[in-house]
């Protein structure tokens, strides 16, 4: 629940000079913060220095509508950008559904996006303020009611759901399904009236889970994984009309195209590391369809495809290999010296399961040469190894 009474933060909204006021003062200098203070109750500068860091903190999410938001800086976080609203939106309107019951709203992220492709949206949300903050953000209706009080609302024909439980406890983010609110009961229940469903998930959620706690709908769903601009952002789970014949789906939004792989989820072939050495787009990786892109894998678990010629593909960024070295954490002097005989300049260290610790390594490898490298650092069983590497343009 956000901090601050209704009332004022619709009060707040509509004071142009304390929020121009807000915008320059800094909130971490008591003293600035006091002198605003003279002038407005200690309500008021909250929620305005709170508003004014949400709409820093949306330009990202929302860049042609941050200074315009009504939103506080956990709801931001919380929020779906606007370009992968509209993706949700589009696929929604196209199976024939022309209004969305958006619950667990917060301030309107998701209900934006419908809005923008024409669906008509009723944003729920148990927290007054979150609730107006979506209605002045979207548009539309909102109501102030419980997950549970929508099951014995009345479902209409062209009508989907849209859920976005809560993934943040007192404690911080929560990563298990099981953790989410409204908890799984509640959501399977929901599924089973409003069976046109999109229920956001973490990123991390375990397709297995969903299987053990909703076995209703997520055999016979679908998991779409969805990252913008290579930075894995969410899942969805889709039922009813709104899944297509697939149980994954790896979809990439960039700024002007979006590219999407559907499939089965199974494990590449494998092979010894060739010329060429790919990192894999983690919408692709996280849906398990790394072997639709037809080129063998250098490990399990590792996410590097390789082959022995440059390949052009939105999902893989190339890295050509120039050289393979053991690794030692207390001995890293061969790949020093090799990095020093070939001009090293700033180098780049990408691992995977703590393997080792980035940052330092980087420090201590980086030279006085004009050539950046990659240097992959991965566990190959038992043995590390140490992969140099040249990104590709």
């Amino acid at each position: 629940m956000t901090e601050y009474p209704l009332a004022t933060w619709q009060a707040v909204a509509d004071q142009d000079e304390l929020l121009q006021r807000a915008a320059e003062t800094d909130p971490v200098d008591v003293a600035s913060v006091s002198r605003l203070r003279k002038h407005y109750s200690a309500h008021e500068v909250g929620i305005a220095l709170e508003l004014v860091q949400a709409r820093k903190k949306a330009a990202a999410k929302f860049p042609d509508h941050a200074d315009q938001l009504l939103a506080d800086v956990s709801g931001i976080e919380q929020a779906s950008s606007l370009h992968s609203a509209r993706h949700k939106a589009q696929r929604i309107a196209g199976a024939g559904v022309s209004h969305v019951i958006d619950l667990c709203c917060g301030i309107g992220g998701d209900a934006m996006g419908f809005t923008a492709e024409g669906l008509g949206v009723t944003a729920i949300d148990r927290d007054p303020v979150r609730a107006w903050m979506a209605q002045e953000n979207a548009g539309g209706g909102s109501r102030v009611i419980d997950a549970e009080s929508l099951l014995d609302s009345e479902v209409l024909a062209d009508t989907a759901l849209h859920l976005d439980p809560a993934r943040r406890t007192g404690a911080g983010r929560v990563f298990r399904f099981a953790d989410y609110q409204p908890d799984p009961a509640t959501i399977a229940a929901l599924l089973g009236r409003y069976p046109d469903a999109a229920v956001k998930l973490s990123p991390a959620v375990n397709p297995a889970e969903l299987d053990e706690h909703l076995p209703d709908a997520a055999p016979s769903g679908e998991i779409e994984f969805i990252s913008e601009v290579g930075r894995l952002v969410q899942a969805v789970l889709w039922t009813g009309r709104l899944a297509h014949d697939t149980s994954r789906t790896a979809t990439l939004l960039t700024s002007d195209q979006t590219h999407t792989l559907t499939g089965e989820p199974d494990e590449p072939a494998f092979g010894f590391a060739q010329r060429y050495l790919f990192t894999v787009d983690s919408a692709v990786e996280r849906a398990g369809l790394m072997h639709l892109l037809g080129l063998p894998a250098i490990h399990p678990r590792l996410g590097l495809l390789t082959a022995d010629h440059p390949v052009d593909s939105p999902w893989l960024t190339g890295f050509e290999l120039l050289a393979e070295l053991p690794y030692s954490a207390k001995n890293p002097k061969k790949i020093k010296a090799w990095l020093d005989d070939h001009d090293a300049g700033l180098v780049e260290i990408k691992t995977r399961g703590k393997a080792v610790d980035p940052d330092p390594l980087q420090r201590a490898l980086r030279g006085t040469g004009s050539t950046p490298y990659t240097l992959f650092v991965l566990r190959f069983d038992q043995k590390l190894a140490c992969l140099i590497c040249r990104r590709l343009a």
